[in-house]
């Protein structure tokens, strides 16, 4: 979660008003003596937030998005900008990320299915992780460089769990994994070392990095990081231009306000080739 690396010292010096996680309680005591003009929140629950909203007397405003570059997005910061009277900063942050929606668009948008390699993201995170059979079907950094997802024909959309077996049928050219759930997938390796060594994007060593970003919620910096390393590893050539180390930072000084790639590559996260089993 980089925006809470980044405001680590300021967050150390609030009021807890959560137990945090998937089923987070709210502290109502503590959140009530904080004496706040507005809350809002992400949950779904609107039971919830209606009686949060009778019992503290103070407005709950609920915030729902999904993907990276949607509408529901853009329109979830404008709400913000409209209520804290940070529009300007929030238009900001609209016009970058439309920026880079389209950028990643425009490059690969006549680029043919046939002419286009199959991929694969694998030991995503989702309610914990996985080992490489965690998946995606509309990987939204995928969506955002056009890329030939195989989990797509699936016909399903968001997280799941595969059979191994189907990524053999698959054998996409190039495989994504999350460093974080490294240990998994080598541990796996160890029993059946030769699943792994048949795969096509394995035996050409074309296995990269790709960073979690979902964490009780999308970091939408990293998610957009992660389309532009994949768009260079896919796409080479109609990316050429593109350094990638500058780019992401870009990204991250523009949301976050600090570059932050050092940081990831400090924490054993950086973008790169992944051997399996080492």
């Amino acid at each position: 979660m980089p925006y809470a690396y980044v405001n680590h010292a300021r967050f150390s010096k609030l009021t807890p008003v959560a137990s945090g996680g998937a089923s987070s309680k709210t502290y109502e005591e503590a959140l009530a003596t904080l004496h706040p003009d507005i809350i809002f929140t992400n949950s779904s629950d609107m039971e919830t937030v209606n009686t949060l909203q009778q019992k503290l007397k103070i407005p709950v405003v609920v915030l729902s998005y999904t993907g990276i570059f949607s509408d529901s997005v853009y329109s979830a910061l404008t709400l913000i900008g409209d209520i804290m009277g940070t529009q300007e900063r929030c238009a900001e942050l609209i016009t970058a990320m439309k920026g880079w929606q389209n950028d990643l668009n425009n490059r690969t948008k006549d680029i043919a299915d046939m002419d286009k390699p199959t991929v694969y993201a694998g030991a995503v995170s989702f309610s914990g992780g996985h080992g490489i059979e965690g998946t995606y079907a509309k990987y939204p950094p995928f969506v955002a460089i056009n890329a030939k997802n195989v989990a797509d024909e699936t016909g399903k959309d968001g997280s799941m769990l595969i059979e191994k077996e189907k990524l053999t049928v698959w054998n996409p050219d190039i495989i994504f994994l999350t460093p974080g759930n490294m240990q998994l997938v080598n541990d796996d390796y160890k029993t059946n070392p030769s699943f792994y060594s048949n795969l096509k994007a394995v035996k050409d060593g074309n296995v990269y990095s790709q960073i979690n970003y979902n964490y009780y919620g999308c970091n939408i910096e990293l998610s957009i990081a992660d389309a532009y390393y994949a768009g260079i590893i896919i796409y080479p050539d109609v990316f050429s231009d593109v350094d990638f180390e500058a780019k992401a930072d870009e990204i991250f000084k523009k949301m976050l306000g600090q570059p932050y790639m050092q940081i990831l590559k400090d924490s054993g996260n950086g973008f790169g080739k992944i051997a399996i089993g080492k």
